[in-house]
């Protein structure tokens, strides 16, 4: 594999994590707020690795344009 296509793929398996760990942290605040349990930590985190999946899906987008 090239490096640029080795790049490409770990940029898509990170953007996979990602996803996935959103979908647990929103669960996790949703579980937590209707539990009446302080959902606040769970949710700065889904709201740092958003941040992370936005800046992942520009690097993507980037190399795209650069292949």
């Amino acid at each position: 594999m090239t490096p640029d296509r080795d790049a490409r793929i770990a940029i898509a398996q990170r953007i996979a994590e990602a996803e996935n760990r959103i979908s647990q942290l929103r669960d996790s605040v949703m579980r937590l707020t209707s539990e009446g349990s302080d959902a606040s930590q769970a949710q700065e985190t889904l709201r740092t690795v958003a941040c992370d999946l936005g800046n992942l899906y520009i690097r993507q987008n980037i190399m795209r344009q650069s292949a």
